[in-house]
């Protein structure tokens, strides 16, 4: 053995070398022969069975060295896609999102509004229209599957989506949808005229008016006196800061850079129920998601029993599990984990927390107890640390029921606490809006549809969140609003149901697409073209009201100039429900009506016998009243003028005004009642 070897192999004795060192005390590894793959090698000259005695001489197993692989060829020459991926990466994106918001003035010219049927928005919806919702999905979706997404990038192409999706009837449309929308103007109206809340025997929604008030400081601190605009871009502007709270809320529960977005998009796909409307209740639903964002983020923990035991649900799969009884026993009396930030930023999301549940409380009815419900569940399962934001909001709802809303809790109980009748809340509710032609029937079922879809991707979601953190607490807060179905609020309850759990479920959902694509790589392509069919059918189902829910400029002008020329004190009436009626001089006229079975005159039973009951000073009808009659409610065409002629051809009205653009744009007035100078010049009759 040479000195080298002696250096290499064996120790400085000589000996057997040391197991798990080498040169510089560094470790070696031991080298693994193969007898089957060595070959024999003698002394240099030797053959084999030359040995003195015929047989092969001594040998040494050495491994053998595979030569080189035989040369299959020149490597093979990258695609263009994988040549280009960082300028595609890079730039795909910003293009796409630029058509996209390029598409929307072609969008507007090429949408023909007076087509408008039960069928809705998309039925006339230029190609431009399809394009740059088309666009806006693809920018979402090259970004996010880029190498490294990028956040400001992301948030611009969601903003752009949001805009093509929920937005595109504020841009197509002259003006802000929903006659409610207008209504909610006139209350502002009429808290900054009055420079303080009328009385509450008004309507009773000023019994919150914490919403009427912030806004009528708006317009006097901006030097406005009209909130048009406002109205027209509040839902584009309103859902986007949604998504900003469903992707915080992901972030806190799914965890990724990738799937809480995906969760944000979802939920601005699944949002049919057109409750961003300029209202209290969407700025209740910013406030709602805050408070659970700080609760399953900063204050978010596990509780768990500090002597061992685990309390429930299981801390990790291999815990003993106890008795039922003990487990909820363990979990309600033994405080969370304390958070792991510092007592000042602790203090400070106390403070923000506690701040939003008091806002809330007096802007809606609704909203605080769905707030407290998620609260409530979160607390007694120890899923944060702060169960006194629960009694901060209860003594909060208790003193504002009591004190500030106390005529309303005397005379009107069931506004809080629903009639209980779960069966009429749900004619009310569903049933009862299952009427039209036959493309109002298709939006309302497909609503239906949505609906449903969206719990079901809620219950699967849960089943995968459930695998992966033994945890079933997030759906339990998209049940708890189901308790105002038992409540029986009204019509409009089991919208609201759908809408407070939809957060929550569409986060869940997008647990179960990521798992599904981590399953099935394949995947990715069925999801983005289910992207593109989901935004689709949201255009459908968010327009579809929208023949006798569009409302134009000129319908607001001749409301402003009916205000402007009626003597304080007068009934002044609408046909129906539908346009911009009440817009101004709430506090001067009122909401007109008032007799029972007559509060939409023009589609009740007996039109003529209402109008001659409510003895109205002036009537006013707008073209999305004489839609809604036809296409919601089955009148035959022209219905509204023939109810017009009617009463002029009994001398008891005249027509004072009738657009030349839209006949069904007139106001009546009654003959020999006084009217003011100024305003719109009318046309005789």
């Amino acid at each position: 053995m040479t000195t080298q070897d002696t250096r290499r192999g064996g120790g400085r004795d000589g000996g057997a070398p040391r197991e798990g060192t080498g040169r510089a005390g560094e470790e070696t590894r031991a080298v693994r022969i193969d007898p089957e793959a060595t070959q024999v090698l003698g002394p240099v000259g030797a053959v084999a069975g030359s040995g003195p005695d015929g047989t092969d001489p001594p040998t040494a197993a050495m491994p053998v060295v595979p030569g080189p692989a035989p040369s299959a060829g020149p490597p093979a020459e990258p695609s263009w896609l994988e040549r280009n991926r960082v300028v595609i990466d890079r730039w795909l994106a910003p293009v796409l999102a630029l058509l996209a918001l390029a598409m929307l003035p072609l969008a507007v010219v090429t949408t023909d509004l007076k087509a408008l049927d039960g069928w809705g928005l998309a039925k006339v919806l230029g190609v431009p229209g399809w394009l740059a919702l088309l666009f806006a999905i693809g920018s979402c979706l090259t970004e996010l599957h880029a190498k490294r997404p990028r956040i400001p990038m992301l948030g611009t192409a969601t903003g752009v989506l949001i805009l093509c999706s929920t937005g595109l009837p504020s841009v197509v449309e002259p003006a802000a949808r929903f006659g409610t929308a207008w209504t909610i103007t006139g209350f502002v109206d009429a808290v900054a005229v009055a420079n303080g809340v009328p009385p509450q025997g008004l309507d009773a929604r000023f019994s919150w008016p914490a919403f009427f008030a912030q806004w009528a400081w708006f317009r006097q601190a901006g030097g406005a006196h009209q909130l048009d605009e406002v109205l027209r871009w509040f839902p584009p502007a309103v859902v986007t800061v949604w998504a900003i709270g469903i992707y915080a809320l992901a972030r806190s529960m799914l965890g990724g850079t990738r799937a809480p977005w995906a969760a944000a998009w979802l939920f601005v796909g699944l949002n049919w129920i057109e409750q961003d409307y300029f209202s209290p209740q969407a700025t209740g639903i910013c406030l709602l998601l805050t408070v659970l964002t700080f609760a399953l983020g900063p204050l978010a923990t596990r509780r768990t029993d500090p002597s061992g035991v685990p309390g429930w649900p299981a801390p990790h799969r291999g815990a003993k599990r106890l008795p039922l009884l003990h487990r909820w026993l363990v979990s309600g009396m033994t405080p969370p984990n304390r958070p792991t930030l510092p007592p000042r930023q602790l203090l400070l999301v106390y403070f923000c927390a506690a701040l939003c549940i008091l806002a809330v409380i007096p802007a809606h009815q609704l909203t605080p107890f769905a707030i407290l419900g998620q609260l409530f569940l979160l607390a007694v399962v120890g899923r944060y640390r702060g169960r006194g934001l629960v009694l901060i909001g209860m003594i909060g709802v208790v003193l504002f029921i009591l004190i500030a809303a106390r005529n309303i809790w005397m005379n009107q109980i069931t506004l809080f606490i629903g009639t209980g009748d779960t069966g009429a809340a749900l004619q009310e509710g569903v049933a009862d809006r299952l009427t039209g032609d036959f493309g109002q029937v298709v939006v309302k079922y497909g609503r239906v549809l949505v609906a449903g879809c969206s719990y079901l991707l809620g219950i699967v979601g849960a089943w995968v969140y459930w695998r992966r953190r033994r945890d079933l607490v997030p759906i339990g807060l998209a049940v708890v609003p189901m308790a105002f179905a038992a409540q029986g609020y009204g019509s409009e309850g089991f919208l609201r149901i759908v809408l407070f759990g939809l957060p929550i479920l569409t986060i869940l959902g997008a647990d179960f697409l990521r798992w599904t694509v981590r399953k099935r790589a394949w995947m990715r392509p069925v999801l983005a073209v289910g992207m593109v069919g989901l935004f689709g059918t949201l255009v459908f189902l968010r327009g579809g009201n929208d023949s006798y829910q569009v409302v134009y400029p000129e319908d607001a002008a001749m409301f402003r100039s009916v205000v402007a020329t009626t003597p304080p004190g007068q009934n002044v009436i609408p046909v129906s429900d539908p346009g911009p009626f009440a817009i101004e001089g709430l506090t001067l006229f009122g909401r007109g009506g008032g007799v029972p079975g007559c509060g939409r005159i023009g589609v009740s039973n007996d039109p003529i016998g209402c109008t001659d009951r409510v003895a109205p000073d002036v009537i006013v009808n707008f073209g999305s009243i004489e839609a809604q009659g036809v296409y919601l409610y089955g009148k035959p065409h022209n219905w509204s003028l023939d109810y017009a002629n009617t009463l002029v051809q009994q001398g008891k009205y005249y027509f004072w005004y009738q657009s030349p653009d839209d006949p069904y744009d007139y106001v009546l007035r009654k003959v020999g009642a006084p009217v003011l100078p100024g305003g719109t010049a009318g046309r005789p009759g």
